[in-house]
């Protein structure tokens, strides 16, 4: 099945055909979240009961997050907003959040070109206001000032959106779909390929101007957000493009996945149990598993760790076999003693 047939399943019509595009009140708000009115107002009112706050620490910088997401019944009504958010149609540029697109999707689409322009945008989830939520949904959804206050209250926490919360990544695209799009109409002007992975935006094509990078970050800027980690990138040099490498028409794996590999197998070598040898045929499977994804089952490459995996499953089956063959054996060993010792017996 095409896979646009298959987004159709979940992404099933346009912004301004969504219920939450029909001017709805407060009660068929309710109803949509699955709660009452008078509950739903509770709810927001009395939300910091069901927030959890605390800090974690990502990436090789080590660098601290602060974390405020809701749990409970705050949580599932999130989850409900999630749900409806989903079926709205998104653009062809964006790879994430969305239905059965992935990283290797997002960096697919860049295969063969001779430049490419990368920028993030700084702090996107907590720079995303309370105040954008709510000309979001007063401006954009058309829908009145108390239901859009209502819902605002109800997705953000400390006065933006929630970092934690399974609604943010849906919500966040559709409040900056206007900035996305317009820098989807630059690009398109000079035949450049765009694609977002969340706040990473991708640009590439034959030669990027520099005008273009100054109209994004002008659009940027334009929406209340700011951009950073700009880089410039051509040549034969592998591109990574969230965690995956473009090298013109191949796709290849991230240099820490490879030395995971590389580590992965002396350990196996070195493993002087059953045991140490299956936990790490698994977990060899799992990144030749994630290489031949990246590549492609077709390419040399993804052939060639095909070959990798399934001789390694081989083995691991022979030793299964081995092991049973040798539980068989000790089965019949202690049959045979017990039907002597019964057959010795004076009675």
């Amino acid at each position: 099945m095409p896979r646009s047939a298959k987004l159709k399943r979940v992404e099933r019509y346009e912004l301004e055909r969504s219920p939450l595009a029909q001017k709805p009140t407060q009660r068929e708000i309710a109803v949509l979240l699955s709660e009452t009115r008078d509950d739903l107002r509770r709810l927001v009112n009395y939300k910091n009961e069901f927030i959890v706050r605390r800090q974690i620490t990502t990436g090789k910088k080590g660098k601290v997050r602060d974390l405020a997401y809701p749990v409970s019944r705050l949580r599932a009504a999130h989850e409900r907003l999630k749900f409806h958010l989903n079926k709205v149609k998104q653009p062809s540029y964006l790879f994430s959040p969305r239905t059965k697109r992935g990283q290797r999707d997002n960096a697919a689409l860049h295969l063969d070109q001779d430049q490419y322009l990368t920028l993030d945008l700084k702090q996107f989830y907590p720079s995303t206001s309370e105040d954008m939520v709510r000309r979001w949904f007063r401006d954009e959804l058309g829908m009145y000032d108390d239901v859009a206050g209502l819902l605002t209250h109800l997705c953000t926490i400390d006065g933006k959106v929630s970092f934690g919360s399974p609604l943010t990544p849906v919500l966040c695209t559709l409040v900056h779909r206007r900035m996305f799009d317009q820098i989807a109409d630059i690009c398109d002007a000079r035949g450049l390929r765009y694609s977002v992975w969340v706040d990473d935006l991708t640009i590439s094509g034959r030669f990027v101007p520099g005008e273009v990078l100054r109209r994004i970050r002008a659009v940027v800027c334009a929406a209340g957000l700011k951009s950073h980690s700009i880089r410039y990138r051509s040549g034969n040099r592998p591109v990574f493009i969230t965690g995956i490498g473009v090298v013109g028409s191949r796709l290849v794996a991230p240099n820490s996945l490879n030395l995971k590999i590389r580590e992965c197998w002396a350990e196996y070598h070195d493993a002087e149990t059953d045991y140490e040898q299956d936990f790490l045929t698994q977990r060899l499977l799992t990144y030749l598993g994630t290489v031949r994804q990246i590549a492609g089952a077709k390419s040399e490459v993804g052939r060639k760790v095909a070959d990798e995996m399934n001789s390694l499953r081989q083995k691991r089956n022979r030793r299964y076999l081995a092991a049973e063959e040798h539980r068989r054996l000790r089965r019949e060993e202690q049959s045979k003693v017990v039907t002597t010792e019964i057959g010795a017996a004076p009675f």
